[in-house]
This record gives structure tokens, C-alpha cells and sequence, in this order.
């Protein structure tokens, strides 16, 4: 069966991505991620955790199918027209 890990993050934090100061990279999640599929498995199931003691505090990775969508945080010029 496969087992379920939590990725903590740090929701609304600001009201455009150049207002959230943040060293982690890439790299970083890269290795993080390979660390974790060796504690855990390549199955795990990923779920987000925003720490709130009360409400829903739990949440899931936006994904088409299987595939985790990442984007670049400056919009191209001609998307905005």
C-alpha cells in the first residue's frame, strides 16, 4: 500500500510572487524529492499541509493527470494582451 507524506507550505503569503522571499530552488525540491522516494517510496502519495490547527488544512499539488504543473511566475507580455 502506498504510504502518504505531507509537504508543508506557507499559503498566502503575499499578493504577487515577488512579494515571497524564498531560497528554496528547483535543485533544492529536486533533492528533496529523490531523498523522500528513498524513505518512502516512488508511490507515496503527496498531499500540502499549510499547518492550521483549525479548518482544512490539507491540500493537494495541481497536476493534469499525473503531471505537476509548474509555470514562470513573469507572464509573457503577449499573454496579457
Amino acid at each position: 500500500m502506498a504510504r502518504t507524506v505531507i509537504l508543508p507550505v506557507s499559503d498566502n503569503a503575499g499578493y504577487s510572487p515577488d512579494q515571497i522571499n524564498t531560497r528554496v530552488t528547483l535543485q533544492d525540491m529536486l533533492e528533496s524529492v529523490q531523498q523522500a522516494i528513498e524513505e518512502f517510496g516512488a508511490d507515496a502519495k503527496v498531499v500540502i499541509s499549510n499547518g492550521q490547527r483549525y479548518g482544512a488544512g490539507f491540500g493537494s499539488i495541481q497536476a493534469f493527470g499525473r503531471e505537476v504543473v509548474i509555470s514562470d511566475a513573469e507572464p509573457d507580455e503577449d499573454d496579457e494582451e
